[in-house]
């Protein structure tokens, strides 16, 4: 049998009151064999499928109207064990569930305890930094995790699967928040012994040593007093149209499902977008009544073509991605959660950006007037209308948008600029930890292709640009990678990098180091700027709010 289990927060009673309010759940008369366990069957709303009707238009379907109706069903089981409640969902049950009584990292935190190494199967990560790239990454035979490619300092790792070492407790594992396990013949009517058996691998520190950067960044528990303040922090920003902020779904789903995303801010209507952009969710969120919080007030749901959700109806803090510090902590707020930063981390990530060179003074790039840049009309973007403008004024290579083609899939920029003193300039504005991502993988993409015959022949014939026909080429050991990057922050560039985006970088100094590159940062002073105006776009389409 497969069972899908939810641990519910210390306190719940197991009971009508750990379910949705709006769920339409029935609880069930139990046998008298049956402990500690209270079982409601979940029943879902009678409608048509969506398709049916559009296929209607053009053919008879020759189908009862009774007939056409479906409904879906599910179950939530509650069993008591330890002191603690279990929530086993089959079905659509899980959608009843009330998510704030749900532990966090449950799932997870059972299967890293007790995964058999070398029998490894899959995981699901997401970027720490505020890009928040989710992978989903399985293996065809049973593995290591190292098999996996990970990167543990900049990857979430939210799901992990494979076999058990403890067959007596599951044969095959799977965790996150819930947790999924397959036990052979085995009753219902045992469910608070193996509910018992669960509860104890889960309290084990095993993982610890196996599996040491899960604490890394660890999320806070919903009554940490700490959220109030970061809660504030990011509705802040969301008023602000701060473009630092990135939205992402919370929980992995098959992608597949998904047709559109729907925005409900109560009785101000609900809105639907293809996708998550901020500039329309922004645009959306200033039809927020005053008074309104939009992290809790407003919901989201992801729908596939018949408006059937694809995953659990969400607030729209749980679809945020930010990144704050608060009393010189670093916070991530991403699915809905506070994780702090472990200070040992942050020390050790800072002390791998402080030892990298900083260029900025021997440099002494011109100022990033991003008000002066957005009107020069000799480049589509800001960015590139600063090369240009940099390249003529120094005396540097241009290379921004001189894609080199290594094959018919891989195409990449050596750099944006090349000085005669061998430095190869990455330049990006720091307008947000996604953007600072690009960069960093700028600057590993191309070191990774030095030794590609027509990487050196690009590189040769803007390196002559500078010193001539006649010049020796640039080797490794006289090329440096700069990241140089345009900020408004004060202070060395060390010090006000997105945390992530420093991480990121720590990794790409391991890199290089071993591929015998020297790095170094730059910071640009910017100035000149202002608020973006976001206009409402077509693709976002107003529906007169149903009645509460």
């Amino acid at each position: 049998m497969r069972l899908t289990m939810y641990l519910l927060r210390a306190g719940a009673e197991g009971d009508a009151g750990d379910l949705r309010a709006k769920a339409n759940a029935r609880e069930l008369r139990m046998r008298s064999h049956a402990e500690k366990i209270n079982a409601f069957i979940v029943e879902g709303r009678i409608r048509t499928p969506g398709w049916m009707n559009d296929l209607s238009v053009i053919a008879d379907l020759g189908v009862a109207d009774e007939d056409k109706l479906s409904r879906s069903y599910g179950a939530v089981i509650f069993v008591k064990a330890m002191g603690r409640v279990l929530a086993v969902s089959f079905g659509t049950g899980f959608h009843a569930i009330e998510p704030s009584q749900i532990e966090r990292g449950f799932g997870l935190r059972v299967t890293a305890n007790i995964i058999e190494e070398g029998k490894i199967r899959g995981a699901q990560t997401r970027g720490v930094a505020s890009n928040s790239r989710d992978q989903k990454t399985l293996l065809p035979v049973d593995g290591t995790f190292s098999d996996l490619a990970v990167e543990v300092d900049e990857d979430w790792l939210r799901q992990l699967s494979g076999k058990s070492s403890e067959t007596d407790v599951a044969t095959t594992i799977s965790g996150a928040d819930s947790l999924r396990i397959t036990v052979p013949n085995f009753s219902l009517v045992s469910l608070p012994a193996k509910a018992a058996e669960v509860l104890k691998v889960y309290q084990s520190p095993a993982y610890k040593h196996r599996f040491p950067f899960l604490d890394q960044i660890t999320p806070l528990d919903r009554s940490d007093p700490r959220i109030e303040a970061l809660d504030r922090l990011v509705s802040e920003q969301l008023r602000d149209r701060d473009p630092r902020l990135a939205f992402a779904a919370p929980d992995p789903f098959e992608q597949g499902e998904l047709d559109r995303f729907e925005l409900a801010l109560g009785y101000a209507g609900r809105f639907e977008l293809e996708d998550l952009a901020p500039s329309a969710v922004f645009e959306i969120l200033s039809s927020l009544p005053d008074g309104k919080n939009a992290l809790r007030d407003v919901s989201v749901s992801a729908l596939d073509a018949d408006g059937n959700l694809v995953d659990r109806i969400h607030p729209l803090r749980s679809y945020v991605q930010a990144e704050v510090m608060l009393g010189g902590e670093d916070y991530l707020l991403s699915a809905g959660l506070w994780f702090v930063v472990r200070s040992d981390f942050s020390e050790t990530v800072q002390r791998q950006i402080d030892r990298i060179p900083d260029l900025t003074d021997s440099l002494k790039l011109p100022r990033w007037d991003a008000t002066a840049l957005s009107e020069d009309s000799s480049d589509a973007t800001a960015e590139g209308a600063y090369n240009k403008s940099v390249a003529k004024s120094e005396g540097y290579a241009l290379l921004d948008k001189r894609l080199l083609i290594l094959s018919a899939h891989e195409r990449l920029e050596i750099a944006d600029l090349l000085t005669p003193a061998g430095e190869l300039l990455c330049v990006k504005a720091a307008s947000s930890s996604a953007t600072l991502s690009h960069l960093v993988a700028q600057a590993v993409n191309s070191s990774s292709a030095w030794g590609d015959p027509r990487y050196r022949e690009d590189l040769h014939a803007a390196w002559t640009q500078l010193h001539g026909a006649s010049a020796p080429p640039l080797d490794r050991s006289g090329a440096t990678f700069v990241l140089a990057i345009a900020t408004t922050k004060p202070g060395p560039l060390s010090e006000s990098l997105f945390f992530f985006t420093k991480v990121q970088i720590a990794n790409f100094l391991r890199l290089l180091e071993r591929a015998e590159f020297r790095v170094a940062l730059a910071k640009i002073e910017m100035t000149g700027v202002t608020p973006k105006k976001v206009r409402r776009k077509r693709m976002v389409a107003f529906e007169e709010s149903p009645a509460a």
